[in-house]
């Protein structure tokens, strides 16, 4: 079986992190190394032995520079198959067995989400699967065969490094949260490569969430019109609408957006939401 790379953001989440290495010792393949890219500091990180664990500080004015952080992690990965995993997740023993066979140079794969209420304890992923909850919009989605582009999303995914260097990799002028994924996912689909998934899984470890994210909103509204001026079409239009019903914006019928005001603490703490995923 080939080496691979693993890549990981973190920001807070000392713990959720941790969980994740633990699931990757348990892993039927470990990783060759494993880049985790700080978009705060270094401090409080513990890593396991017998993972090559490489640590970056990333020095950005924006708060949240994924797309950013996701090419250096990329960039540093030291074998040409690189998986990508959210440090919210815990990863299944066979996970990366699993991504990696169907890998190619004219594929994305990606596998199912799993929702945990809680941050766990540890990262066993096995006791834990049992409490787990399938997101309801992509337990539906058939595995082994090619489908629509737009349900990638960097939660998990695996590429190849000279794949991912050729397309150019996230772009970069997406900064904060919002859209690099979905614009990753046009650009890949432009090159005519193929999205699979594989039936295997990640755990996501509870963590609050907004429904819609007032708490993202500037970054959303300057990537949804970055995106706009791209693509020619709007991205997040879930959202969006839910913004403008709140009438914090508007989007006239050449879908430019035209902001109101920003939304308020309450507003914002309002839309705190129960569910897990």
């Amino acid at each position: 079986m080939r080496n691979f790379s693993v890549v990981t953001l973190v920001k807070g989440r000392r713990k959720q992190l941790a969980n994740l290495l633990q699931s990757i010792m348990a892993s039927t393949l470990l990783p060759f190394d494993v880049q985790v890219i700080c978009m705060d500091n270094l401090e409080g990180i513990i890593t396991p032995r017998g993972l090559d664990v490489n640590l970056h500080l990333i020095n950005d004015i924006h708060h949240l520079p994924l797309a950013a952080a996701r090419n250096a992690g990329i960039a540093a990965t030291k074998t040409d198959n690189v998986i990508f995993v959210d440090a919210d997740c815990l990863v299944s023993p066979t996970l990366f067995e699993s991504m990696l066979a169907p890998l190619s140079t004219e594929t994305i794969i990606t596998a199912y989400p799993l929702y945990l209420s809680q941050v766990p304890d540890n990262g066993t992923f096995t006791m834990l699967k049992p409490q787990a909850v399938h997101h309801p919009s992509r337990q539906s989605i058939p595995a082994g065969r090619p489908v629509d582009h737009l349900q990638f999303w960097s939660l998990i995914f695996a590429v190849r490094k000279l794949t991912f260097q050729k397309l150019g990799g996230f772009d970069e002028k997406f900064v904060g949260y919002g859209a690099e994924d979905t614009d990753f996912a046009m650009t890949f689909n432009e090159a005519n490569m193929k999205l699979i998934f594989v039936k295997d899984y990640v755990l996501h470890q509870y963590h609050d969430k907004y429904d819609p994210p007032l708490n993202y909103f500037e970054s959303i509204i300057k990537n949804a019109k970055r995106y706009k001026q791209k693509w020619d079409v709007l991205p997040m239009r879930r959202w969006l609408s839910a913004f403008e019903n709140m009438g914090l914006i508007t989007i006239d019928a050449d879908d430019q957006i035209t902001v109101h005001s920003n939304p308020t603490g309450e507003q914002v703490k309002n839309c705190i939401s129960k569910n897990p995923y």
